[in-house]
């Protein structure tokens, strides 16, 4: 997700989802009425993480401090400005996950300085890895971001930003990432695209997930999570009645494919009330466990939910409460840390990336669109 307000208002220029406006427009810092309901907001929150129904994941352990930070050392040259660029200085934030050979592999949106980008900034994908989810090594140089290409039109000036990540069944690994043009640009653009790769490292752009079946979709389109399953450490993309599916952009819109690449909108939404896809959509025997961000409330502008969704859903016209078997009444993942409260999008907890690791679910956020985070629990059958 890109959650400052620039961005938002872009979104609501392009006529998208104007009908919620007050989900499109998270709070920045908290206002004086949320302030005074934030402490029974809080303890409401707590007690329902200490009272799981069973169904959900949980309860979260945060870890205290960010996992990354921006870092002002690393240097890339940007083919298109042509010169040096502090590549990662402003922000790091927004990450996806994979598991893959002992380790985990954080793919992360990081910020650096672009006066032609409309609010002087533009976004690339870094990569860092881990032995233990928590310290985290990183490459020097970004491993997606805009080029003098095909696709320059829709990730330049502002970049290449929140992504997801799955492994299919042929073990290629499938990125679905977003990009937006200039503040400035007519018109904006702001798309979900794909890429692949093998090793992590080398990636292959393909362009617009729905260019070649739904080109009215393309713009507007973002954040979409690829419904998976467990395999050990891996989660690996699951075909339901033989097509993949995922739930992507504003009101966790539906999708499915035949290849992970080419897209198709399915119609409908799996969660109406605007909430943005999230961390995970986790097939299981009957159902869907379906994380989701929202906004904005005494807790924060963005915070994570989780929803049980009928896996009939996906393949039926519509069902009843849009497919929804059970939800959360509380969030269980808001700002609680000054890192997550104060930074370029204050109370804020943004969350692309849920893995299994090492016997624990690892779950990485974004914190006030400045630096990632990272919660734990066991994995349980």
């Amino acid at each position: 997700m890109s959650h400052d307000s620039h961005n938002r208002r872009c979104f609501l220029k392009a006529g998208m989802i104007a009908a919620i406006t007050t989900i499109m427009f998270p709070a920045i810092l908290a206002r004086a009425d949320d302030a005074a309901a934030r402490p029974a907001a809080v303890a409401r929150a707590k007690a329902t993480q200490a009272k799981l129904a069973g169904w959900e994941m949980g309860p979260f352990v945060k870890h205290p401090e960010p996992v990354l930070r921006p870092d002002t050392n690393s240097v890339f040259k940007c083919p298109i400005m042509g010169k040096e660029t502090r590549w990662e200085e402003m922000n790091t934030y927004n990450p996806a996950a994979v598991v893959k050979g002992g380790k985990v592999y954080l793919f992360y949106r990081a910020d650096g300085p672009n006066p032609a980008c409309g609010w002087g900034r533009v976004c690339r994908i870094g990569l860092a890895t881990s032995d233990d989810g928590i310290h985290f090594t990183r490459r020097p140089e970004p491993v997606l971001y805009p080029d003098n290409d095909e696709f320059k039109k829709y990730e330049w000036a502002g970049g290449c930003e929140d992504l997801h990540v799955i492994e299919g069944e042929d073990g290629v690994y499938y990125m679905n990432y977003t990009t937006h043009t200039s503040r400035h640009a007519d018109p904006f653009q702001d798309t979900m695209s794909i890429a692949t790769s093998r090793d992590l490292v080398h990636w292959t752009k393909h362009g617009p997930a729905f260019l070649k079946h739904n080109p009215d979709k393309v713009n507007g389109s973002r954040s979409g999570v690829v419904v998976s399953h467990r395999v050990g450490d891996k989660l690996i993309a699951a075909r339901v009645d033989g097509k993949y599916w995922m739930f992507y952009t504003h009101g966790c819109a539906l999708a499915w494919s035949e290849d992970l690449i080419n897209w198709h909108w399915a119609g409908k939404a799996g969660w109406p009330r605007g909430a943005e896809a999230g961390a995970i959509a986790l097939l299981r025997d009957d159902s869907i466990l379906l994380m989701a961000q929202t906004g904005a409330g005494p807790l924060g502008g963005w915070t994570l939910w989780q929803q049980l969704h009928d896996r009939a859903d996906l393949t039926t016209k519509q069902l009843p409460n849009n497919g929804i078997l059970k939800e959360q009444k509380d969030p269980f993942l808001w700002p609680e840390y000054e890192w997550e409260i104060k930074g370029m999008t204050g109370y804020t907890t943004v969350c692309n990336a849920l893995v299994p690791f090492k016997g624990k679910w690892f779950l990485y956020y974004g914190a006030a669109d400045t630096y990632t985070g990272v919660a734990t629990c066991a994995v349980t059958k």
